[in-house]
């Protein structure tokens, strides 16, 4: 019996056979065309997506390297400026302070200046001062030492007159 269903099996099996094949050759090619409809066209439309975003990240990641790379160069740039004006504000420091310096100290030499004339005009004036204090000093003890001597020979009103004949010789010198 066993070879006999084998034989029957292999009987149905070829005009069935075929027949079969071919619906089932029919239903995957309905089942590709729907597919390629329902899951490969919007598949394809994803990836073509995808893709474009891909493309769009690479280029504005590049945009924004290329712009980091500018903004970068453009700070450098304004670092040395800022270097560069903070020197001279340095130099016109230092400038400014040596003009303030040769100010104070010519302000400082002209009053020592100033000083030393006053200092040497108070002592030559002092010297003045103390000469006539000495001159009058002698001429009083002069006029003491002739009034006394006179008194022995001249009267009071001749005396007198010499004292004021004395003072007003000394008042002309």
């Amino acid at each position: 019996m066993l070879g006999t269903t084998v034989l029957t099996a292999e009987k149905t099996t070829g005009p069935l056979a075929l027949g079969n094949m071919l619906f089932i050759i029919i239903a995957f090619l309905i089942l590709m065309v729907i597919l390629y409809f329902v899951a490969y066209g919007p598949l394809t439309k994803v990836l073509d997506q995808r893709a474009e975003k891909v493309t769009s990240d690479l280029d504005g990641a590049e945009q924004s390297r290329q712009q980091a790379e500018k903004l970068a160069s453009q700070r450098e740039e304004e670092l040395k400026e800022t270097r560069r004006q903070a020197s001279d504000v340095v130099a016109k420091a230092q400038a400014s302070a040596r003009q303030q310096s040769d100010t104070l100290l010519a302000q400082a030499n002209d009053r020592a200046a100033t000083i030393g004339k006053q200092a040497e005009e108070d002592a030559s004036k002092m010297k003045e001062d103390a000469i006539a204090g000495a001159k009058n000093d002698v001429a009083s003890l002069s006029v003491a030492i002739a009034s006394k001597l006179m008194q022995k020979e001249l009267s009071v009103d001749d005396q007198k007159a010499l004292i004021n004949a004395y003072i007003a010789d000394l008042d002309h010198k």
